[in-house]
Parts: C-alpha cells; sequence; structure tokens
C-alpha cells in the first residue's frame, strides 16, 4: 500500500474494508473525502491546514483555570457540532484571551474582569471585541453545563455598536464596470460576488463543475445552507469572458485556488484603481445584489433563496439600503391596482 506523504495525513482501512482518510490537527480529527488531490480532499486538507493550534503551557492547564476550560470544550460535542469554519473563528477569538488569561481561574471571574477582557479589545477593534464576547458567552454556558459555574459573567458584558458594510450604490457599480471590462479578473471576481449574492468565503470555493443546466450549486461555509442559483445574464457573460484557467471559477492568475483574503484584495485594490471610496469594500457587493433583489419587488422568500439568510432580521438589515422611493411608488401603484374597481 502507498503511503500519504502529506502533513498531517493519517489513513485507516474501516470495517468495511475501504481506505479512510483524515488530518490530524489542533487537536481535531478533519475527514478527507474523495482520492488525494481530488478537489474534494485538497479543499478539506486545506480547511485542515488552517486550524491553529491554541498553545497552553502546563502552569496555565491546571483544573478550574481558563485554560483547562478551553481544552476541554474543544473536545466537546458542542464545538465538534459547529462548522469548520465557525471552529476557526472560536479558535481565533480564544488564542489572544488564553495568552493573556489562561491562568485565570473560572469559579472566580467576576463581572468587572470580564467586561475588562472584552473592552480591552474593544479600544482598538470594536467588531472583534463584540466577536470575542459571544464566543465567551458560548465557552462560559457550556462551563455552567458541567458544573463549574451557576452564572455567566459575560450576560451583562454590553457588545459595542459598530457599523454595518457599505452597500454599493448603483453609481459605484456603473464606475466599477467602467474600469474593469469583461475579460478581467477583477470583474470576474465582482460579478460573482454581486449576481449571486454570496459571500467571499462561498465565491473562493466555486468551482466550474458546480454550474450545470445554467445553475450554480454551492454549499454555504457558515450556514451549511445549499442552494441551487440560477446564472445571471451578467454573470454568464463574465464567466465566459474569462480568464477560464483551472477548476475554480475564480483563481490566482495561474487558475490555483486563492485565499479569502487575496480574493478581498483583489476587489478592494480594483475599487481603489477605480476611484471608489474606501468603504466599497467586498462584502458591500453582497448587500448590492440583495438590495437589487429588494427593489425589483423580490418577496422575502426568494431573496432568502439566493442569499441563503435563514432569518427575517438578516434580510432586512441588508435590504435596508433599498431604494426607498422606488419601493413607496411600487406599494401605492399595487394599491391603486387593488382599489380598482
Amino acid at each position: 500500500m502507498t503511503r500519504l506523504r502529506l502533513q498531517y495525513v493519517h489513513e485507516y482501512i474501516d470495517r468495511h474494508g475501504r481506505i479512510r482518510r483524515y488530518a490530524r490537527k489542533g487537536g481535531k480529527h478533519i475527514p478527507l473525502p474523495g482520492m488525494p488531490g481530488s478537489p474534494k480532499f485538497m479543499e478539506a486538507y486545506q480547511a485542515a491546514l488552517a486550524i491553529k493550534s491554541i498553545p497552553i503551557t502546563s502552569t496555565r492547564n491546571r483544573e478550574g483555570a481558563l485554560a483547562a476550560l478551553v481544552e476541554r470544550f474543544l473536545r466537546s460535542a458542542d464545538f465538534a457540532n459547529l462548522k469548520v469554519g465557525s471552529q476557526k473563528t472560536y479558535r481565533k477569538a480564544l488564542e489572544p484571551v488564553l495568552t493573556a488569561h489562561g491562568h485565570r481561574l473560572v469559579g472566580d471571574l467576576e463581572t468587572d474582569k470580564a467586561r475588562k477582557i472584552v473592552e480591552d479589545i474593544g479600544v482598538r477593534a470594536p467588531a472583534m471585541a463584540n466577536l470575542t464576547r459571544s464566543v465567551l458567552m458560548k465557552l462560559f454556558n457550556y462551563a455552567i453545563d458541567i458544573g463549574l459555574r451557576r452564572d455567566n459573567p459575560f450576560a451583562r458584558v454590553p457588545r459595542y455598536k459598530v457599523g454595518s458594510h457599505h452597500t454599493w450604490t448603483e453609481d459605484e457599480l456603473l464606475i466599477y464596470e467602467a474600469r474593469w471590462p469583461l475579460g478581467s479578473r477583477e470583474r470576474l471576481a465582482y460579478a460573482l460576488l454581486l449576481y449571486t449574492t454570496q459571500r467571499v468565503g462561498d465565491a473562493v470555493r466555486m468551482r466550474r463543475s458546480d454550474v450545470v443546466n445554467g445553475a450554480l450549486t454551492i454549499k454555504q461555509d457558515k450556514t451549511g445552507t445549499e442552494l441551487g442559483i440560477p446564472l445571471h445574464p451578467e454573470l454568464l457573460d463574465a464567466i465566459k469572458a474569462g480568464p477560464s484557467l483551472g477548476l475554480y471559477l475564480i483563481g490566482d492568475r495561474t487558475g490555483r485556488p486563492i485565499t479569502v483574503a487575496r480574493l478581498s484584495a483583489l476587489v478592494l485594490a480594483a475599487a481603489k484603481a477605480a476611484g471608489l471610496p474606501r468603504e466599497c469594500v467586498p462584502h458591500g457587493l453582497r448587500k448590492a445584489g440583495i438590495r437589487r433583489l429588494a427593489e425589483h419587488g423580490c418577496t422575502t422568500k426568494q431573496i432568502a433563496a439566493m442569499s441563503g439568510h435563514r432569518s427575517l432580521r438578516e434580510i432586512e438589515r441588508y435590504t435596508a439600503a433599498a431604494d426607498q422611493k422606488k419601493l413607496a411608488r411600487q406599494a401605492v401603484r399595487k394599491l391603486g391596482q387593488k382599489n380598482k374597481p
């Protein structure tokens, strides 16, 4: 039997005689589907490589310490049931907290100390402070479940008010299109985000094989929602114009897969070159696509079928920039039609 040489990869034969492979990284076993080198295998392998092991020193790993609680939480069903993307987010939020506070006793952590942990982060990064608060809320709820506490010291720590991403206007969309014509990677990246209304993290995973009978099939990384999205003619034109290299709809200049950071940087640089303001970020294209759906009279369910949102509240937040005057005219027109004899 040929042995795999990839770092962290292990294999075994299951009870049915099939070869199974997994990556062991950061205290977790990540299944690797498909044959080594296949798109599915490499996608799962790359996700495993992105997992960082949280450093926990022996002095901080004593029973009852925050570091020990985190170590136990990372082995729990609560953590295992999270999406891979959410697991990476939890680790990212917990790492700096453990570096500074891993020695603290879980049972002795008062609300004022919990507030200070969050506020120390909020001084420089309010959005990250909110994320850290949410992760620590989940962690200390777990501590309650296993009998280490009776209350959650982060429950009364307030969230920071942070602004939402700017929704690109029609004028800004036209300026970008004028600067980046069909056939450029910048235009293809733009079209994928705008006309699929998906997150950057989902756009980098879109493959050419996912397009069947004029529709793109994806499974959202954040929510696990499976979607079938018909290709808008503008998106189809952008895909046909290329550049058409590699297995993925958008890759680097040689067609290889790219990261979320690389795709975001591509769109940011392209927007800057087009003379657009700094607030025109990649996620704003998703919001612009959803705004357009609302302005064209799509129902909440129709918008959710495209964006993958599961709650009305989220869709309302994303459609806040919809053209109020246009929607009001539509409402009055519908009212007038209803009142006609």
